[in-house]
C-alpha cells in the first residue's frame, strides 16, 4: 500500500513536470491509482516474491561471444541438470562465484560454445545465477535449448540430494516465479537431462527427487 501511494503521488509530480507533463496529460485520477497499483504488483512480483537471482556482473562473467538469440515466451518446458564438475556444493558466494566463472571458461574455452550453456545455476548459498537468463537461447540440452530454460545445480548428485532448502529454491521458488511472471507456461513440462539425451545427469539421486515435482513427465 505505501509503494502504491508514493508511485501515485510520483505521477501527480510528472504530470506537472514540464518535461513528462503532454505525456500524462490525459491521464486522470482514476488512471493514475491503477498504473500505481500495477507498478506496486509488478515491483513486488519481481523484487519480492522471486527470488534473488545473482546477475552476471556480480559473478564476473566474460562478455558473450557472437549474438544471443532470443527466446520466445513463455517456454513450454524446463531441463534440470547437475554439474558434476565442480563436483561440491558451493555454500558461499565467493565459491559459487567461482564456480560460475570456471563453467564459463570450461563452456567457452573447451566446448567452443558462446557462453556459460545453462540458463540458470543454483548454488547451495541460498542464491541463483544467471547464466544466459530468463531471455536468450542456451547450450544446456541439446535440441531443446530454445523449448525451455536449463537449470543447473552446482555439485554431483548421483548419491546424494541437495539441501533441502536448495532444492526448494527451484521448486518452490524459480519455477512459481516464472510462471506468475509469464515466462513459462502455467503447464509447463519438467524433466531431467538424461530423458532428452545419452547422459546420467542431473544424477540418480536429484533425478528422483524431481519425479516428484510439478511438471515432471
Amino acid at each position: 500500500g505505501k509503494l502504491e501511494e508514493e508511485v501515485a503521488a510520483m505521477l501527480r509530480v510528472l504530470r506537472v513536470l514540464p518535461p513528462t507533463r503532454e505525456l500524462l496529460e490525459d491521464v486522470g485520477p482514476e488512471e493514475v491509482v491503477a498504473i500505481a497499483h500495477q507498478a506496486a504488483r509488478d515491483f513486488m512480483e519481481v523484487y519480492v516474491a522471486c527470488p534473488a537471482i545473482v546477475p552476471r556482473c556480480m559473478w564476473g562473467a566474460r562478455p558473450y561471444r557472437g549474438t544471443p538469440k532470443p527466446l520466445t515466451l513463455p517456454l513450454g518446458s524446463v531441463y534440470i541438470h547437475h554439474t558434476f564438475i565442480p563436483s561440491a556444493p558451493c555454500r558461499t558466494f565467493t565459491a559459487c562465484a567461482h564456480a560460475m566463472r570456471f563453467m564459463q571458461r570450461f563452456h567457452q574455452d573447451t566446448r567452443g560454445w558462446d557462453d556459460i550453456g545453462y540458463s540458470f545455476v543454483v548454488g547451495s548459498d541460498g542464491y541463483l545465477y544467471q547464466g544466459r537468463g530468463w531471455h536468450w537461447v542456451g547450450a544446456h540440452t541439446k535440441g531443446y535449448n530454445s523449448k525451455g530454460y536449463g537449470v543447473g545445480y552446482v555439485g554431483n548428485f548421483s548419491a546424494t540430494l541437495p539441501d533441502p532448502d536448495t532444492i526448494a529454491l527451484v521448486r518452490d521458488g524459480l519455477l512459481p516465479c516464472a510462471v506468475r511472471t509469464g515466462r513459462l507456461h502455467h503447464n509447463y513440462t519438467l524433466r531431467g537431462h538424461r530423458q532428452m539425451g545419452n547422459t546420467d545427469c542431473p544424477g540418480n539421486s536429484l533425478f528422483h527427487e524431481i519425479e516428484t515435482w510439478h511438471g515432471f513427465e
